[in-house]
């Protein structure tokens, strides 16, 4: 498995049937960097109008970020 991950290969690892974990290729970009996230909450605070969704919690929203402690 290891080296069709090293091929590119995205394998998903199952347990009594449910999905558990994923192995990538060691240089996937699997979350946005840190100041991409950023980069939108820098924008807002240099903003007098509106304020928008804060994006850091609208991208936890959108990956269902704590599903994991339900």
């Amino acid at each position: 498995m290891l080296d069709l991950v090293k091929q590119g290969e995205r394998i998903r690892v199952f347990r009594d049937g449910k999905p558990d974990a994923m192995l990538v290729p060691i240089d996937d970009h699997v979350d946005p960097s840190w100041d991409e996230i950023m980069k939108e909450v820098r924008a807002m605070q240099k903003e007098d109008g509106p304020q928008l969704e804060n994006p850091v919690l609208a991208e936890r929203k959108r990956r269902d970020y704590a599903a994991h402690l339900r």
